[in-house]
């Protein structure tokens, strides 16, 4: 199967600025953003959109050579390019920013999550990790402790807890109303690459460059197994419920520290470009892929829907595979330009399966719908902007509860970008 490229568009950082300055403005004054399309083998379009002021009206969008815009908000535009084949893409700017710094040196932004009801965010930041509020952006408390930088945080379903991983090869427990640290737990000999919190989390999961795999219990602080010993680093992990076909574990078999592993699997991304997936209960390798050109995996995401795996790779390149016991058989394969996939995350849009991908040159799009059948069928559906140039370090799909009175959860997007800033979409 070759690689399918899809288009690029590259959009002015700050046109949705531009475009609410504009609006203010008198009538008849010329203002203007920039917009390019990209396709490997086609001309770069680059492209102009003009902001036309009206007395009285909102600020309307028109494109110049080669593009066609309308505007839909202050925030979003469809898109068409006819040379490039785009045909209504939707772009965002972010809907609300966060500066994390809280004063620190340190600009970029390595990791987040938001907390299960959707009131806090936690952000690593060089050794420090922010954690903060939600509806003012104002961080709370700075969790000191880490002797070299934060690589990856996740929030206890209880919203009160916090686990952070570091380059210091250490998981932190922190309380996330003092930002005291009661656990800290000892036993990789690598950089924690990523976390997983298993049920209410008597027990936790890590990751590490290590090439191992460790499940924790918090209440003694002890490792209760070590999974994996890879010969290479894990880059990337989660874990997720097993699928029907697959038989949990017998509870009379776990070790008695272990709480909820037995219906459970571990997905991880190696640095030699090989996915494995483990069964958390029995602790055995269920299925795995070979390495075809030794390319690192970046980044690793599973749908528990259609129980579809994508897998992302240092040069660019997505590839999506139809069930976990068919990690060596993608049935889909694109990319669009030779920087790291940093992040994907399937998202339900009405009724449909897509993926959101982030990638190191600070891109991220979504999809259309994945389906599975063919690489014709797979689009770019939207674009978001505002961190070109930027590294994505970290994007994450999570559920916005939204106000007390309306509590439909809504599927949002928050980014942590080397500008040092959250952005939500």
């Amino acid at each position: 199967m070759s690689v399918k490229e899809l288009p690029f568009v590259s959009v002015q950082a700050d046109w949705n600025k531009v475009v609410e300055e504009c609006s203010s403005k008198t009538a008849g004054d010329s203002h203007s953003f920039w917009l390019d399309c990209y396709l490997t083998g086609h001309e770069t379009v680059h492209g102009k959109v003009d902001i036309i002021v009206s007395d009285g009206k909102e600020a309307e969008l028109k494109g110049k050579e080669g593009i066609d815009v309308k505007a839909i908000n202050s925030r979003s535009f469809i898109l068409e390019c006819d040379k490039m084949n785009l045909k209504d893409v939707l772009v965002f700017s972010p809907r609300k920013e966060i500066n994390v710094r809280n004063g620190s040196l340190t600009t970029s932004v390595s990791c987040v999550d938001i907390s299960p009801n959707g009131k806090l965010f936690v952000a690593g930041c060089g050794e420090q990790a922010f954690l903060g509020s939600m509806d003012t952006g104002e961080v709370q408390v700075t969790l000191n402790g880490h002797l070299s930088d934060v690589t990856t945080v996740r929030f206890f379903p209880s919203n009160l807890v916090v686990l952070t991983g570091g380059a210091d090869f250490q998981l932190k427990i922190w309380s996330a109303i003092n930002g005291s640290n009661p656990v800290t737990l000892k036993g990789h000999t690598g950089a924690i690459t990523g976390l997983a919190i298993i049920s209410k989390g008597r027990n936790v999961l890590s990751c590490s460059r290590d090439g191992t795999i460790k499940l924790w219990n918090c209440g003694t602080s002890s490792v209760i197994n070590t999974m994996g010993n890879y010969k290479v680093p894990i880059n990337k992990m989660l874990l997720a419920k097993l699928p029907r076909e697959y038989t949990p574990a017998s509870v009379e078999d776990l070790d008695p520290l272990e709480v909820e592993t037995a219906d459970k699997f571990v997905l991880v991304a190696l640095e030699d470009g090989s996915a494995h997936c483990i069964h958390l209960g029995t602790k055995q390798e269920l299925s795995a892929s070979h390495p075809k050109n030794k390319t690192p995996l970046t980044a690793i995401a599973y749908d528990s829907i259609s129980n579809m795996v994508a897998t992302g790779n240092k040069d660019g390149i997505v590839e999506v595979f139809e069930s976990l016991n068919s990690l060596d058989k993608p049935v889909l394969q694109w990319k669009r330009k030779a920087f790291a996939i940093t992040s994907l995350a399937f998202k339900k849009n009405d009724d449909n399966i897509v993926l959101c991908v982030s990638s190191a040159d600070g891109s991220m799009y979504q999809t259309g719908p994945i389906n599975g059948s063919s690489n014709d069928d797979v689009y770019v559906r939207a674009e978001f902007s505002g961190s070109e140039l930027e590294t994505i370090h970290e994007m994450k799909v999570y559920n916005d509860a939204g106000s007390e009175q309306n509590m439909d959860k809504v599927q949002r997007i928050v980014c942590a970008v080397r500008d040092g800033k959250l952005k939500f979409y």
